[in-house]
């Protein structure tokens, strides 16, 4: 059996990571950081903005999904979808 004390301490540590990501995320996407990408050139074809944005979209999926696993194993809360299923 695990202390406690280490499960809130990672339950902290997650969540703490989620709200770093949700700003860091809000800051890559503002119109002023978004502006320093704004270049003539092309990627491939596709305008250096576009790829800027939807890479930094893929990017924060990516890290939301890997930081999606760990925080649902460490809400105690969180119905489980089986319990959902069997209540009606």
């Amino acid at each position: 059996m695990t202390d406690p004390r280490y499960t809130a301490l990672g339950r902290r540590k997650v969540r703490g990571r989620s709200m770093v990501l949700l700003l860091v995320g809000t800051a890559l996407l503002m119109p002023p950081l978004i502006g320093v990408s704004l270049l003539d050139a092309k990627i491939a074809g596709i305008p250096a903005p576009l790829v800027y944005v939807f890479g930094v979209w893929a990017l924060l999926i990516g890290i939301a999904f890997s930081l999606a696993g760990p925080l649902a194993e460490s809400d105690p809360g969180a119905a489980s979808p089986e319990a959902d299923d069997a209540g009606g």
